[in-house]
């Protein structure tokens, strides 16, 4: 049955935080002494630079050569400037902190013309302080830090210069209102501007922590329902794994691996320098399984993001205190642009098919009335083959979004549609974007407004991600080879006692669960549904030019339905009830964001400048559910609440709230733009650590340094920029669990009994706090042809939360101990190389991450409170994970297994029943799943309208296991099985075993030990071709258009793992095991984009 979307009636009503501040004004005028003879005007003007720490910005090519000398003692600068540029025909405007020396020129008097754009450079980043010059006036203006400029030319056929000390000037004729424009590289450091903690822009020069960007152009090249998968490769030091369970489906995020034993350790989003939730359906505890489903982040539409900043460290994300341990994706979305109405439309269209499938064999069958495949070899082969269930899946997205506004106020529209169908029957996934941001100027452009609000409408139906319940593929892939499949594909027929079609299937479940596949894709049905709604406004007052206050908040808040159909004749397991079964689950989520802050960006005397913060924030997650379910009653397969068995069933409601108070600063002390000191304070008072209704301001703080050793010293001309930088951070986490803190503990009512919490209270919770050292280089070379940015970095994870059990005597289940470490180390290197060769551009983008996590210590001495001896934990099992087994002096990512063949004393297997004897006497550690290192290596090539992206990602190291590879070997459908067979036997050590008697040992007793493999994988992540087309065939209706031709996750170049080792069952903290997952895919299509 389809997915279907309910008519949505909700209006949406934004309210404005309001800022009450008085206005203070203050100035002071710089003065300038200089007392020089012969000197050029350069110099001249070096000097009122260094002493005003003001950007002085010209033309040097029509500066004259005259040389001149100067008395100059204590002057008002306006004064000094006369002076020095007295009789060269030139003059000079100051426009707050730019000095613009241009032609002394009257200005034709003509109808004047309001023009705006932008200014970038080869990368698109924004540069600041250019100078935008109207040809032959004085009539000019300089670019804001966002590179944003607005100029109102005064001459008949007005021609804007753009120039910038260290890059190419370029004349543009003024033909339209909006001018954008790309300057070319110069051999000087780019004055980048980044996006960092809270939204707060600064250079990237004066960073003490690596960020990286990537743009919309890079996120959108091959489109991925979940943007988050359209990341891997193209950052450094970030580990993204997608889920198994299908298009939109949730992904796990690692940065800098994995810190918190029991806590969460994906990373943490942020929208618009705001900080939001990330509820996800994609954690599967267990091999039985369960429907998986998407996550949160996965709602926005890729087309309304403008770019992502990813700060992978501690020391980027400090400001955000108890969530920044485990890393930040900043995500910043587009908003309205000056200028005429600009329409903007793309279509993006793939096909879905399985790309890694598993070797079967279809030359022997199945004994009689056996489902194993030990059979005689066939006479003929079988035709079944399993890859034949699965269809063309398919994913389409298309977008369409408006941009138009005045320099005083723009507005950003935006419509999109995600209509997806997996590769297995109604496993599909729809999600419908409305958004809409307005930012505008008032008082005389003092204060800033922006408001936003967007709508979500989105839909998933089975979202198989493995496991042994509601998945096709475990009786699919197993199906005894001498059967007819054909006449299971009649999933359902007519029964004349019941007088509807119930469930086909002659096998059994035998005691494996199993049904017929295509019943429980068309009869055991798992929908859910959200409604979602986000709004954020923020205000911005400059009370001074170098003095603003600002506020913003954020609304976050959705209505999930999720629904469980069991049709009569399902698995009475599954059920309870020959009539089947009914789960309606209503959740309601709301986050609310605020916060407030002053900002500093002021210089002082000659050499230093400060950039500062300081403000507070709250933030509120509020869950509340509703679960109802039961079996079926009277009329089989009516799927209501009022046709349930009142006696029996679910009966549940849930609740899970948190919040958090913050106050926080930041402070940035530069020295001669060459040298820079940062500092950040962050105090947390989080409600998961109430104890007795008080809790303690947790202190985070960071210390970084920068330097700019290319303008410290003189280095070899082919080094063009070099930063060194260092810092230093602590940052935590409260504790996962709520509840549980005294004053706090909340016990369980089932069924109208207390179920009380049988833990000792534990009086004294602490966070788990990170301390993160950070050291790293950033160069540029050969004028920026040549690009590299390397970090290194440890961090100590301590207050590690344990729960050691405690006899039943003592009335209790055991009790909280917090102690251990968990260090993480690597490093994250990425090179680039762009340059023109004739009409060819050409460039390449290499990322390199490797990291080491390793479980230093757990508990030693500690004290029991009941009896008062000592215990230590030195291994457990997380039960709560799935019975995860973790070690101490191993790593969290180790996997470990028990069983392995016994030999006897001639060396050879011993036999048992059917079987060999197995030795689980100890465990066995198989290897980490975690890569020793991955990388990401992306080129891009154009020549005239045609340009070409590719992309190829490597893991390498690291180990898997795979338990649907055990069971195809133990049921004798595996082409090895098959193999062993055809040879006589399995050779062991030198000797020959029975296939049938090996593999129901080793598969049918999971001995992974024999089922582990080597987890390297190179690929074709992405490929894109693109044709632009030309300018005349577009006639004056469109401004461009492309046509692409995209692919994804094409082929292998090396795997040897049985499926893909970059796919996971569950995206929690800890890798399961390969339990018949569905295929990764590989995806081909086309996209289409055009502009109005």
């Amino acid at each position: 049955m389809n997915l279907y979307l309910e008519n949505t009636r909700k209006s949406i009503l934004i309210t404005f935080l309001l800022l009450i501040g008085s206005i203070l004004y203050a100035q002071s005028n710089s003065k300038i002494t200089i007392k020089k003879k012969n000197i050029s005007l350069q110099t001249a003007l070096a000097d009122v630079r260094e002493q005003t720490k003001m950007s002085v910005s010209y033309n040097s090519s029509q500066l004259p050569n005259t040389r001149i000398s100067l008395d100059i003692n204590n002057q008002p600068l306006e004064q000094a400037l006369n002076t020095i540029l007295a009789g060269t025909g030139f003059t000079y405007t100051v426009k707050d902190t730019y000095i613009m020396i241009i032609p002394e020129q009257a200005a034709k008097k003509s109808k004047s013309r309001n023009v705006a754009g932008n200014v970038v450079d080869g990368k698109g980043d924004p540069l600041i302080g250019v100078t935008v010059l109207e040809k032959g006036t004085a009539n000019g203006t300089v670019t804001n830090i966002d590179g944003n400029y607005h100029i109102t030319t005064q001459g008949a056929t007005p021609v804007l210069v753009f120039s910038y000390i260290g890059y190419q000037p370029k004349e543009v004729a003024v033909k339209e209102n909006v001018i954008n424009v790309v300057l070319e590289d110069g051999s000087q450091a780019l004055d980048e501007v980044v996006v960092t903690a809270l939204g707060i822009k600064r250079a990237e020069k004066a960073l003490s922590y690596n960020v990286q960007t990537v743009s919309n152009s890079e996120l959108t090249a091959a489109k991925d329902a979940n943007f988050m998968n359209s990341l891997n490769g193209k950052v450094a030091g970030v580990n993204i794994q997608k889920s198994s369970s299908g298009v939109g489906g949730a992904t796990r995020v690692i940065m800098r691996g994995s810190k918190s034993i029991v806590g969460n350790n994906n990373a943490l989003y942020v929208v618009d320098g705001m900080p939001i939730g990330n509820p996800s359906r994609g954690v599967i505890q267990t091999e039985y399984g369960a429907v998986a489903g998407s996550e949160s982040i996965s709602d926005f539409n890729p087309d309304d993001i403008e770019s992502i900043s990813v700060l992978t460290g501690p020391s980027a994300a400090a400001l955000y205190g108890a969530a920044a341990a485990n890393g930040v994706i900043l995500i910043n979305t587009k908003k309205g642009s000056e200028g005429k109405m600009k329409i903007n439309f793309s279509s993006n269209t793939e096909f879905s098919k399985p790309m890694i499938s598993p070797e079967f064999q279809n030359s022997y069958g199945n004994r009689e009335n056996s489902y194993r495949s030990w059979g005689e070899k066939l006479a003929t082969p079988s035709s079944f083959d399993p890859m034949d269930f699965f269809k063309t899946g398919m994913n389409t997205i298309n977008s369409l979004n408006i941009s138009s506004g005045t320099r005083t106020n723009q507005t950003f529209i935006s419509l999109a549609s995600t209509n997806s169908k997996g590769i297995i029957k109604n496993n599909e996934y729809y999600r419908y974007n409305f958004s809409f941001r307005n930012t505008a100027l008032m008082l005389n452009d003092k204060l800033h407004v922006d408001l936003g609000a967007s709508y979500v409408i989105q839909a998933e139906q089975n979202m198989v991600s493995g496991g042994r319940y509601f998945n096709p593929l475990f009786p699919l892939y197993l199906f005894p080879r001498g059967e007819d499949f054909e006449n299971v594909k009649i999933y359902e027929r007519y029964n004349e006692e019941r007088r509807f079609s119930t469930q086909h299937w002659e096998y059994g479940d035998q005691g494996l669960s199993f049904e017929n596949p295509y019943w429980i894709v068309n009869r055991e049905m798992f929908p859910s549904k959200k409604n979602r709604y986000m709004l954020h406004a923020r205000l911005q007052y400059d009370i001074l030019d170098w003095l603003n206050i600002a506020g913003r908040v954020r609304l976050d808040k959705s209505h999930a339905t999720e629904e469980r159909k069991l049709s009569a004749s399902t698995l009475e397991l599954y059920t309870g009830s020959s009539k089947g079964s009914y789960e309606l689950k209503e959740e309601f989520y709301t986050q609310t964001y605020a916060d407030v802050m002053a900002n500093v960006n002021k210089r002082f005397g000659k050499d230093f400048s400060l950039t500062a913060n300081v403000g507070g924030s709250f933030e509120d997650h509020y869950t509340r559910s509703v679960d109802l379910g039961g079996k079926l009653m009277t009329i089989p397969n009516l799927f209501s609440l009022a046709n349930l068995e009142p006696a029996s069933g679910k009966r549940a409601q849930g609740y899970h709230r948190t919040r958090n108070l913050a106050v926080f600063a930041s402070a940035e002390l530069g020295w001669k733009n060459m040298l820079y000191l940062s500092a950040t304070g962050r105090c947390d008072w989080a409600s998961q650590l109430v104890s007795n209704g008080d809790v303690e301001g947790i202190f985070y703080p960071s210390i970084g340094l920068s330097g700019i050793i290319s303008e410290m010293v003189k280095l070899p001309d082919f080094i063009s920029y070099l930063k060194l930088r260092a810092s230093y951070t602590e940052v935590g986490s409260p504790i996962s669990q709520v509840g549980i803190t005294p004053g706090t503990i909340t016990h369980v009512i089932n069924s109208g009994a207390i179920d009380p919490i049988g833990s000792f209270p534990y009086p004294d919770f602490k966070p788990e706090r990170t301390k993160s050292y950070e050291l790293g280089l950033n160069a540029r070379f050969w004028d920026g042809r040549i690009t590299f940015d390397g970090t290194i970095y440890q961090s100590n994870t301590y207050n590690q939360t344990f729960f050691s059990q405690l006899a039943s005597s003592t009335g209790y289940s055991g009790f909280y101990v917090q102690a251990g470490k968990v260090r993480n180390r690597g490093v994250e290197m990425t090179w680039g190389y762009n340059d023109k060769y004739g009409k060819v551009n050409y460039s390449t983008h290499l990322t390199f991450t490797a990291n080491k996590n390793k479980i230093q210590e757990m508990v030693h001495n500690q004290i029991n409170p009941i009896d008062g001896t000592s215990i230590s934990i030195t291994e457990l099992s997380l039960q709560e994970a799935g019975g995860v087994y973790l070690r101490e002096g191993y790593s969290m990512s180790d996997i470990f297994t028990t069983g392995v063949l016994q030999r006897g004393r001639d060396g050879k297997l011993v036999e048992q029943a059917n079987g060999y004897q197995v030795d689980r006497s100890q465990r066995i550690r198989l290897g980490s799943s975690d890569p020793d290192f991955t990388m990401g290596w992306r080129h891009d090539i154009s020549y005239k309208n045609f340009s070409l992206g590719v992309m190829v990602t490597g893991r390498f190291g690291g180990v898997v296991t795979s338990q649907t590879q055990a069971f195809m070997d133990a049921f004798g459908v595996s082409e090895v099985s098959a193999k062993a067979r055809d040879n006589g036997g399995v050779m062991l050590d030198g000797y020959m075993y029975d296939p049938e008697r090996f593999y129901n040992t080793v598969g049918g007793q999971g001995l992974m030990a024999y089922y582990t493999y080597d987890a390297t994988n190179i690929r074709l992540q992405e490929l894109s071709l693109t044709y632009s087309l030309p300018k005349k065939w577009l006639g004056n209706v469109f401004s461009n258009a492309t046509v692409s031709f995209v692919g994804r996750n094409l082929f292998m170049f090396y795997c040897k793992a049985p499926f893909d080792p970059d796919m996971n069952g569950s995206t929690g903290t800890y890798n399961r095991s390969d339990f018949f997952m569905p295929p990764s895919l590989r995806n081909l299509g086309f996209s289409v984009k055009f502009s109005l």
